[in-house]
């Protein structure tokens, strides 16, 4: 073989090694474009890239019928308990307790700018004692939780302690369940409470995620627009025999008004909430 046809031969080789290395190169960069679009893809559902950092629930009325008798029990118990410890009559107990609700959303809260004396878990204990006769697991809620797949907590104006013995009769305490994540009740956001910014504030900070990265289940109205004025996402859960929000407010504050979370009208409503 000529010296020229050895060089010949040489570049052709050399041309030939360099055009696989090409074709392996475009190969290997198009498989890795596909698998990072198909983890992309997968990700998009998961709690730390999809629509929502947290979906932040009411407990009252929220994860339960508000009008299945607890609240009405709670009411009763709170009444007997202004009776007992200051010696109201009835009808001093049923008007303190409801300017204290009205004042603060929250009865302890109303109860000391009140004026009165008195101790939050003691208090809270009393009143919510008897939540087992009222509030049973149900498997359409826990199957409802599970099917958004977006990290939950609880933001509750009851103390933590009654919170989670709630939860426990629902079968969703964190003993039992993965479902929550954290409770913050009455005495994490002391001294304020929902419906105050700050409460919100406290807890949104806490949980190191931004208002609009969240959305908010309620069944106050107050609530529902002091969690819109921050920028979070709103739902808000009517409650049976009371009177339903206004045109205006649903309009101004509600990105979804179901009768319940389980109500296959949220999915309706709001399909980011499951995706």
């Amino acid at each position: 073989m000529t010296r020229g046809a050895t060089t010949t031969v040489m570049v052709s080789r050399a041309s030939t090694s360099f055009s696989t290395r090409r074709r392996t190169t475009t190969t290997t960069t198009t498989t890795t474009t596909t698998t990072t679009a198909m983890v992309s893809r997968g990700r998009s559902t998961s709690s730390s890239s999809g629509h929502f950092d947290r979906l932040v629930f009411d407990l009252d009325g929220v994860l339960y019928d508000g009008a299945n008798g607890y609240l009405a029990h709670v009411r009763r118990r709170q009444r007997a308990f202004l009776r007992e410890r200051f010696g109201m009559s009835a009808e001093e107990a049923a008007e303190v307790r409801a300017r204290a609700f009205e004042a603060a959303s929250q009865c302890y809260k109303g109860l000391r700018d009140l004026g009165y004396d008195v101790e939050q878990e003691e208090f809270t204990a009393f009143c919510r004692d008897g939540v087992d006769e009222f509030l049973t697991p149900c498997e359409a809620l826990a199957a409802t939780l599970r099917a958004m797949p977006y990290r939950k907590v609880i933001m509750t104006n009851t103390s933590e302690t009654q919170g989670n013995k709630a939860l426990r009769a629902l079968g969703l305490h964190a003993d039992e369940s993965d479902a929550f994540e954290r409770v913050y009740g009455g005495v994490f956001t002391a001294p304020a409470c929902k419906p105050q910014r700050e409460a919100f504030e406290k807890v949104l900070a806490d949980a190191g995620v931004d208002a609009s990265r969240c959305a908010m289940f309620e069944d106050s109205m107050k609530n529902v627009k002091a969690a819109k004025a921050l920028g979070m996402r709103t739902i808000f859960v009517r409650t049976r025999g009371e009177r339903a929000p206004s045109e205006e407010d649903v309009r101004l504050y509600c990105d979804a008004v179901v009768d319940s979370i389980v109500d296959a009208e949220l999915r309706t409503q709001m399909p980011e909430l499951f995706s």
